[in-house]
């Protein structure tokens, strides 16, 4: 079965949707396939070559948590993740102190 093609392997792209969403560009570490950024004390990491994405947020419940989505192949889904880091798209888990707290299915 073909792999589908993932929108997070266009970096300009991603760097455009970020910048639309006020993100500011932390670093690109080519070597694991990951590109950062950062606003308001939340950090989003996207791994391009996986199709993952990663928000790590201050949950008002749960305190500091990182929440994972898997399966992100339209630029739909990354703006939605842009807009609100907290925003859960069924295709993921949550940890917490590095710990998997929860597998999230829709």
């Amino acid at each position: 079965m073909k792999r589908q093609k993932s929108i997070l392997e266009n970096i300009k792209l991603i760097k455009k949707i970020a910048d639309k969403y006020q993100w500011q560009h932390l670093c690109t570490q080519e070597n694991i396939s990951m590109i950062s950024f950062k606003k308001q004390g939340w950090r989003v990491n996207i791994y391009y070559s996986k199709g993952t994405v990663g928000t790590s947020i201050n949950h008002p419940q749960h305190g500091r948590t990182q929440l994972f989505r898997r399966g992100i192949y339209t630029a739909g889904q990354l703006k939605d993740i842009f807009q609100n880091p907290r925003v859960h798209t069924g295709k993921g888990y949550y940890m917490k102190n590095g710990q998997m707290l929860n597998q999230l299915k829709k």
